[in-house]
């Protein structure tokens, strides 16, 4: 079975990361979703963040960081987040199917979706510190 493709913002403020929560499911996510088969990842991820939290991606601020496969959390078969950093401009707010956006510390995994969780142990170091797959990383809201 073929991985569900999903575009995602990677966002952090020292050790918290910016998550959604969809439907009050129990478990967070990264912001974004679904890549449709006629879309890019990059279009994807602005037509997400735009449709879920209200904001606008600079597209020219968007950049590749890594792609994470993990098993897809309540459904069978595995996730593989397509990962980005990007600026954005509006204010943050959940709409459409997420009902709640935050910035969750990434010591509190346990309340995380599995994929997200393989995104903190294995590509997201510690605030100021490098990781295996190199240095922490900030973008943000223009």
């Amino acid at each position: 079975m073929k991985p569900l493709a999903c575009a995602c913002l990677v966002e952090q403020r020292g050790d918290a990361l910016l998550l959604v929560r969809v439907r009050d499911n129990a478990h967070w996510y990264l912001p974004g979703g679904k890549i449709e088969p006629h879309e890019s990842a990059e279009l994807a991820l602005q037509r997400e963040l735009q449709e879920e939290l209200g904001v606008t991606v600079v597209p020219e601020s968007i950049r590749y960081l890594y792609t994470v496969v993990g098993p897809a959390y309540g459904q069978a078969g595995t996730v593989e987040l397509v990962c980005f950093s990007a600026r954005w401009t509006g204010e943050l707010r959940p709409l459409g199917e997420i009902t709640d956006v935050r910035w969750i510390d990434r010591v509190d995994t346990s309340r995380f979706a599995p994929a997200v969780q393989i995104l903190c142990a294995e590509y997201l170091p510690c605030a100021g510190h490098d990781g295996p797959h190199g240095a922490a990383h900030t973008s943000g809201r223009t």
